[in-house]
């Protein structure tokens, strides 16, 4: 929960993609910029954690990204959709969450380049009701320098 923290802390506000990112990331994240908060959409595993995440008052949701996946895939439809799109764009199965098997998630890492390489990392997060979106929920980070 560390990443989280650190996440929000130096956040102060949007991150847009650098242009050196612009190639390799997917259509669903063109364009998306990142918010300061707490990251994640998994609920608190403990009474530590649902503190941090009171603290932050908000999760760091893309507005782009998260609208996206709300968009594309609204409560209802098919979750296998979902999965077969993400990977087509390059995000990788991790798995649940520990604290409730019904919400998964899945990543994508691009690694930045040029004379300010920024990384894109960028996680999206669902829940099911067995083979059918409940919600998502879209994050995305820029690292670098």
């Amino acid at each position: 929960m560390v990443r989280a923290f650190l996440l929000a802390a130096s956040l102060s506000g949007a991150l847009i993609a650098s242009s050196s990112n612009k190639a390799i990331v997917p259509p669903i994240l063109q364009g998306a910029t990142a918010q300061g908060g707490w990251w994640g959409a998994c609920p608190p595993g403990n009474q530590t954690e649902a503190d941090s995440i009171k603290a932050m008052h908000q999760l760091a949701l893309s507005p782009q990204f998260n609208e996206r996946l709300k968009k594309d895939f609204p409560p209802g439809s098919s979750e296998q959709t979902l999965v077969e799109s993400l990977r087509r764009q390059g995000f990788r199965d991790a798995g649940y969450c520990k604290s409730d098997q019904s919400i998964k998630l899945a990543t994508f890492y691009a690694k930045g380049s040029g004379i300010f390489p920024y990384a894109t990392i960028a996680e999206a997060y669902w829940q099911t009701d067995g083979d059918h979106i409940v919600w998502t929920k879209g994050f995305v980070s820029y690292s670098g320098l």
